[in-house]
């Protein structure tokens, strides 16, 4: 039988010739437990709704919209709720809402706006 016992035989003078494979199998043992553990810990919906009884359905809200845009006129524009019919200038088109409440574009005398926050 020296077939069969240079086949069992280990390297013990050097212990880490084992280290690489043991932590190979070691980490494919634990995907391995992940993958079949990983639908039991994350319940799904089914025994999500068998555990809690359905106490009636949800009244569904309107969403709350309000139109807002920039109110320009010759020398300011400024951020108001419910103005509708009101031409916004191509220039204020890009601007976006103020950054923070009161704040407002003005022109200066060279022509160009600038944004003002008090």
């Amino acid at each position: 039988m020296p077939a069969a016992t240079s086949f069992l035989r280990l390297n013990l003078s050097c212990p880490n010739s084992l280290a690489p494979g043991l932590r190979r199998l070691g980490l494919a043992a634990v995907l391995a437990l992940g993958m079949l553990a990983a639908p039991a810990l994350t319940g799904g919906t089914a025994q999500a709704a068998v555990a809690t009884p359905a106490l009636g359905a949800a009244p569904t809200l309107a969403p709350v919209t309000e139109t807002v845009r920039w109110v320009c006129g010759p020398w300011r524009c400024a951020w108001r709720p419910n103005f509708r019919y009101w031409y916004v200038p191509p220039y204020a088109r890009a601007w976006g809402p103020p950054v923070a409440p009161g704040c407002f574009w003005r022109r200066n005398g060279w022509n160009n706006w600038v944004h003002i926050c008090p």
